[in-house]
């Protein structure tokens, strides 16, 4: 095909098109065997035809009609580079079509063997990892993401991530962020993941950042299953949004100066059908796993990282309405099923090699938990134009169930698209009483908070993920950070440090890639030693740290030479960094490694005396605000103490040891002032903060303290 004559490109491979597929038969055809005349069909519709079964979204209106597989869930040249110098500028489609051709090996051999009846199916490392990238490209590839970024200038882009994303096309000289995108799918599908390879550090190299972030999620924070109707009577359908669709309760926020809508959530399974009778699901970390929770610490773990990744931003007791789905891990083959648990096989090597074969069951699913799959991808099919279906008769009672059912799959109306949702569901009952189904629409409002600052939020997520991509940076790329930050352009960081090259099972090793002994500044904190808790701590903050109030600390701190608005986010960011590392300190569950005291000896060392003098004052804010709830204080905050006088030895002393100095000076100083003797230990000094601090018991004390109080206020 000529590279100037327009080319029809699908979002969804024609291959998984055709699982729900059948040959055209024209209703117009003679019933005495003779063949009908051409002029009856469309293009792509004569008489043997590979066609779909659709539900088209039309804005005139509803209809079902059978669409040729070759004309549907695809756009006109979305993945064909047309800006003036490019070489090859269908190279992408070309490069999604060998990946395709791999992939529908593995995906035929999946559904071979659940249709000829095996219960389980066996992957090699190659093929699971090639699947995994497969479903991530069906999510990325999509029409939603191709109509956000498909614009011809970055005014033209309305996303919150928008002064992220100019950073990133200034420093790569990018015009369009369609650009943008284009080369971060095709950086994604020539990606190396196999074990010998580095294949973060190759990404966080290439491609935007919040790209970058969004695949490692996707890869390392969720875990395969494949599931299939425990009914005959009951079949998956394939939307032309649903690859898009995380599940997990939300949240609406409409700012009421600039009524700009928000809405927040969290991240429990993702969606891929690939037959009528098989969809592989892709479920949190944090949603329960038998053979994991088998083991007390592993379930202690989960619960904690749950605790902070979902509970304390999103709410206590937050939780997936799929959290029950009968569901496991693969088992791999260097692991054994021991009572329930997995244990790793006596003479494995713990190499983690290509060859490794993982066995995936084929979970048959309750019918309640098959309609609530179906009713989460109908719910959000209004952003979309096609709905695929199989069978008829099958697809109308789920349709009539979903219509009808008391609200709790979906149908709460709300938000941004209020309007559309409404006239979605409408047309959709209209649709069902033209099918002579007389049914009648149930629906329900949600609430919209106006309590968010969104355009504040933007700013704070912003400022967070600019910190969160110089916290990784090796020693070598320090300078280039120090630029980075001073111009406030985008540095590329790898958020998630962890070996992560068995995806589906992976080693509970940890990388220690910290420096031991800093010799020069960092412009941020590092976290700790790199170890997961660090990382964890690392790839929440972004997340929440909205919620948290920045306190007012008074002209008098705001008036110090060199104070800036970006250092005093800074340093609330690592006041809060602090507090977490506390929490996560005090956990029985956790081996006691001082997290606080391995930040602290970082922050001294890495952070500039103004930067680390700042952090002292969130502290002693914190103390105070903790104090005036007990009425110890008075309603304005001093903000004075002993290591202000240290500010003015800045250019004498060297950094690190002017750092040691002012906080031994502002420990004495709590510490005599609470009559706790003249030293506290980091757990001792943060509890101040607490509603119920830590009391000394002779020489020891009692962590009686809880640090919610101090990270949640």
């Amino acid at each position: 095909m000529s590279a100037d004559k327009p080319q029809y490109q699908h979002f969804i491979p024609q291959f998984i098109l055709k699982n729900f597929d059948h040959p055209f038969s024209c209703p117009k055809a003679p019933t005495n065997g003779s063949k009908c005349k051409k002029r009856h069909h469309e293009k792509g519709k004569y008489p043997g035809d590979r066609v779909v079964n659709c539900l088209e979204l039309l804005p005139e209106g509803y209809k079902i009609e059978e669409r040729s597989v070759r004309r549907v869930c695809g756009l006109q040249d979305m993945y064909t580079d047309q800006s003036p110098n490019a070489k090859f500028p269908r190279e992408l489609e070309a490069k999604f079509s060998r990946l395709e051709r791999e992939a529908s090996l593995v995906i035929r051999k999946i559904i071979g063997a659940h249709q000829r009846g095996e219960e389980k199916v066996k992957l090699t490392r190659t093929q699971q990892t090639l699947l995994r990238k497969f479903v991530y490209l069906l999510n990325q590839r999509g029409s939603g993401f191709f109509e956000t970024y498909n614009c011809s200038s970055i005014d033209e882009y309305d996303k919150n991530d928008r002064e992220l994303l100019k950073e990133f096309m200034d420093r790569t000289g990018i015009q369009r962020p369609l650009d943008v995108w284009l080369q971060g799918l095709t950086s994604i599908i020539d990606l190396d993941m196999r074990v010998t390879a580095d294949w973060q550090q190759t990404l966080k190299s290439t491609v935007y950042y919040g790209l970058f972030c969004h695949f490692v999620e996707h890869i390392t924070e969720f875990w395969m299953c494949f599931c299939t109707p425990s009914s005959e009577d009951q079949e998956f359908i394939l939307s032309d949004t649903g690859s898009h669709i995380y599940e997990g309760p939300t949240v609406d926020f409409q700012d009421r100066t600039t009524g700009e809508f928000l809405c927040l959530g969290p991240k429990f399974n993702l969606f891929a059908p690939i037959s009528p009778r098989l969809m592989i699901v892709l479920r949190s970390k944090h949603l329960p796993e038998p053979h994991e929770d088998s083991n007390p610490e592993i379930k202690a773990e989960r619960q904690l990282y749950r605790q902070i990744e979902i509970d304390l931003i999103f709410g206590p007791g937050t939780e997936s309405i799929l959290e029950d789905l009968p569901v496991h891990k693969a088992i791999n083959s260097y692991s054994t099923l021991v009572n329930g648990v997995l244990r790793k096989r006596p003479d494995w090597d713990e190499q983690l090699r290509q060859t490794d074969t993982f066995t995936f069951p084929f979970f048959k699913i309750s019918t309640h938990h098959g309609r609530t799959m179906n009713g989460l991808l109908l719910d959000h099919a209004f952003h979309g134009r096609t709905i695929i279906f199989n069978r008829k008769a099958a697809f109308l009672d789920l349709l009539e169930w979903f219509l009808t059912e008391p609200c709790e799959v979906g149908k709460r109306l709300g938000g941004e698209h209020h309007a559309e949702q409404m006239r979605y569901l409408a047309r959709l009952t209209d649709l069902m009483h033209a099918e002579g189904r007389n049914i009648s629409l149930y629906i329900t409002n949600k609430l919209v908070s106006n309590h968010l600052d969104i355009e504040g939020h933007k700013n704070q997520t912003n400022s967070a993920a600019r910190w969160l991509e110089g916290l990784e940076k090796s020693s070598a790329d320090k300078e280039e950070a120090k630029d980075n930050r001073e111009q406030g352009l985008d540095a590329k960081v790898d958020a998630d440090q962890q070996d992560i090259a068995d995806i589906q099972d992976e080693p509970n090793e940890e990388r220690n890639n910290a420096e031991e002994h800093p010799t020069e500044l960092d412009p941020t904190a590092k976290f700790g030693d790199g170890s997961r808790e660090d990382q964890l701590v690392a790839m929440v903050y972004e997340q929440f740290e909205d919620l948290w109030d920045s306190p007012n600390l008074g002209p008098k701190i705001l008036s110090r030479a060199r104070v800036t608005t970006e250092s005093l986010t800074e340093s609330h960011i690592m006041l809060r960094v602090w507090l977490i590392h506390g929490q996560l300190d005090r956990n029985k569950e956790l081996p006691g490694t001082d997290r606080q005291q391995r930040l602290l000896r970082r922050y001294q060392s890495q952070q500039t005396p103004i930067l680390f003098w700042l952090f002292l004052k969130q502290f002693r804010y914190i103390i105070w605000k903790n104090e005036l709830k007990q009425v110890k204080g008075g309603d304005v905050f001093p903000g004075q103490g002993s290591e202000d006088e240290f500010l003015n030895e800045i250019t004498t002393l060297e950094p690190h040891d002017l750092n040691i100095k002012m906080w031994k000076a502002m420990n004495r100083d709590m510490a005599l002032s609470h009559k706790l003797g003249e030293e506290l230990s980091p757990a001792e000094l943060t509890s101040l903060a607490s509603e119920s601090p830590i009391q000394r018991q002779g020489d020891g004390f009692s962590r009686s303290g809880v640090f919610y109080n101090c990270i949640s206020s």
